[in-house]
């Protein structure tokens, strides 16, 4: 059993294929994965879950992935709980809103999967205080 089969990770992508895109790849690699087409269902499986990390895209038909994000640190139940955002590239601008609410990390749409699963491992590492 390698360390990400035991790690947990948590999509919030409304974009089904996408979302299948995502969990195939990640439980390719190892890893546990839950996944939630909205906000409010992402919101109750990370409360159920206590995923190791959150992939959160930023549009949502019902809530912003910053409305997330900000619930996650102020309101638990780990709100240490690494986050990378999800944006396309003509949304580059709000990265830096992201960030100041607490993300960890960002990923612009379209990405590698390398990219993704580097940035993945960064912010686990971080979190486990193992930051390179």
């Amino acid at each position: 059993m390698t360390a990400q089969e035991r790690r947990k990770v948590l999509i919030v992508e409304d974009e089904t294929d996408f979302r299948d895109m995502l969990r195939h790849v990640l439980e390719h690699a190892g890893y546990q994965v839950a996944a939630a087409g909205n906000g409010e269902d992402g919101l109750g499986l990370y409360r159920q879950t206590l995923p190791d990390v959150v992939i959160l895209d930023v549009n949502l038909p019902d809530m912003s992935g910053f409305d997330i994000c900000r619930k996650i640190r102020e309101d638990g139940p780990r709100s240490e709980t690494p986050i990378l955002m999800c944006t396309v590239r003509s949304e580059v601008s709000g990265v830096a809103e992201g960030l100041g609410l607490g993300a960890t990390d960002y990923v612009l749409k379209p990405f590698q999967v390398s990219d993704l699963l580097e940035r993945l491992s960064r912010a686990l590492q971080r979190k486990d205080g193992r930051e390179k």
